[in-house]
């Protein structure tokens, strides 16, 4: 069996690409299962194609091989597949681990490409706010704790989480992510706004910025 290439040292980060050399390292499967997977796959390479919205379960079950009855053998339908990519999706770009110590700057840079390079995929989510909320508010806590033990690990105030929640989930809305010294310029932007840590803690919430800013519309600000 090949050996597992360490994530930060992919060229492709796109997600649909991850889990196909998953699958391609996982050897022989039951019938079943590699079809479910198919239609993982090829839900993963349309979103990140061509959005949420313009991809139907049809579409998707061709892409795949299969039928649409076939496809309502494992999903009971697009919003039930969406999360199927999207739940392992989450747990790559934001490990339970979180930010460790002396490499926080290094997992910022890791998410932000991500991020850039499955933006329709992350836009999902938004979509999902109404399909399938108890997931995305799921979602939300996790990505919230990420960037929460990310600045504790940066030295930064943890108090940031939700602005620099809503900055890096706004990448995916921006045209053109530029990544060379983003790092460096979300810290520039958030250093004067740092202050004594106390004891004040973050509800969780959907990526919003002050007065209730969404990602796309935060992201402005971004340099």
């Amino acid at each position: 069996m090949p050996a597992t290439r360490p994530l930060s040292a992919r060229t492709d980060m796109r997600f649909s690409a991850l889990l196909e050399a998953r699958l391609a390292r996982s050897g022989r499967r039951r019938k079943g299962l590699r079809r479910k997977i198919a239609l993982r796959i090829a839900a993963a390479r349309l979103f990140e194609q061509q959005g949420y919205e313009a991809s139907g379960a049809a579409e998707i079950a061709e892409a795949a091989g299969l039928s649409r009855a076939g496809f309502y053998v494992y999903f009971r339908d697009k919003a039930h597949v969406a999360v199927s990519v999207l739940r392992p999706f989450v747990a790559v770009a934001f490990p339970v681990e979180g930010a460790q110590s002396g490499a926080a700057v290094a997992s910022l840079e890791q998410l932000y490409r991500m991020i850039n390079d499955n933006r329709r995929l992350v836009q999902c989510l938004e979509a999902l706010r109404t399909e399938a909320p108890s997931f995305v508010s799921a979602v939300d806590v996790r990505v919230l704790r990420w960037h929460g033990e990310f600045l504790d690990a940066a030295g930064l105030d943890p108090r940031l989480a939700s602005l620099l929640s809503a900055m890096s989930m706004g990448l995916a809305w921006r045209p053109s992510a530029d990544l060379d010294g983003g790092v460096a310029r979300v810290t520039e932007l958030l250093s004067p706004q740092l202050s004594h840590r106390g004891e004040a803690q973050e509800r969780p919430g959907p990526w919003r910025g002050p007065g209730g800013a969404a990602p796309r519309v935060l992201v402005q600000a971004l340099p």
